[in-house]
């Protein structure tokens, strides 16, 4: 079989199954769509012991009903075992969990009920493949400008709402930080995780602080740090900013923290709209 043969059987296969996914989310048999669905809350959190493995995230024990029975389930959840992992928590803090039918200890949290409820993650990216696959056949045979027609134009769009999106995310960030109090908190414990890949290992280290919101909600959280940063070396006492009405959004130094965010998407998104739009110009003129 030569590359031609083997793309379309690619294309083929890749096709076939994003119509079978398809087909199922139409006919409602997908997991996301068989799946129970209730609201819950965190009802423990308990704090990582400090120099343990970070891996894992912060443990917490998750309550939710069972609306069959009316009965209420309480159990553990380390976060990043199934589904989302949680950086920060507080008792009370309202997710969505869900389960197969009949087994609620098999559950996934989710930050929206709402969240891939038709269980089409697969199949789009399935179609994305697809996709993929024709652009590389049609490059092949009809010279490298498609590729850069096939991967330019998408691209330009896509980031072109991703920057729309961008702008209006800063704007309302900013609005939010504008309000942000500051409250102490305190390092209370520091964790490292061993990394291993082909090319060697390193050691990753994650900070965990607790803090008080002005509505006296105690928040636990962790975040990626320097080992060397002494402003988040175990025990150190820190001031901590967070919007009025999320805590989850939180940083030691509120000024640096947003100036940096907004440089890191400015410039990941115009790179990438501006290289979509040079692809597709080139393609466009060596055609």
């Amino acid at each position: 079989m030569n590359w031609h043969g083997a793309l379309l059987l690619w294309c083929a296969a890749c096709g076939v199954l994003a119509l079978i996914g398809y087909g199922r989310s139409l006919a409602g048999v997908t997991w996301a769509q068989r799946a129970v669905r209730v609201p819950g809350r965190i009802a423990e959190v308990r704090t990582p012991q400090h120099g343990s493995d970070g891996s894992a995230g912060i443990p917490v024990t998750i309550a939710f009903p069972d609306p069959a029975t009316g009965q209420e389930h309480v159990l553990p959840y380390v976060a990043g075992d199934s589904g989302i992992r949680l950086d920060t928590v507080w008792v009370g803090r309202e997710l969505a969990v869900l389960h197969p039918p009949g087994e609620p200890a098999n559950f996934k949290i989710a930050y929206d009920l709402g969240d891939n409820r038709h269980g089409l993650a697969w199949p789009h990216f399935l179609a994305f493949l697809l996709y993929a696959g024709l652009v590389a056949d049609t490059s092949i045979r009809h010279g490298y400008p498609w590729t850069l027609l096939g991967v330019g134009v998408p691209l330009t769009a896509v980031m072109a709402v991703v920057l729309r999106d961008e702008f209006r995310l800063a704007r309302r960030d900013a609005a939010r930080w504008e309000a942000a109090v500051a409250v102490p908190g305190r390092v209370v414990a520091v964790l490292r995780t061993e990394h291993e890949d082909g090319e060697g290992s390193w050691t990753s280290y994650a900070a965990v602080i607790t803090f008080t919101t002005p509505e006296e909600t105690v928040v636990t959280a962790r975040f990626r740090v320097d080992r060397n940063d002494p402003a988040t070396a175990y025990g150190r006492e820190v001031t901590v900013h967070h919007p009025p009405e999320d805590p989850e959004v939180f940083t030691l130094d509120g000024a640096a923290s947003r100036r940096s965010e907004l440089r890191q998407a400015a410039f990941v998104v115009l790179c990438l709209l501006l290289g979509g739009v040079a692809a597709s110009v080139t393609g466009a003129v060596l055609l």
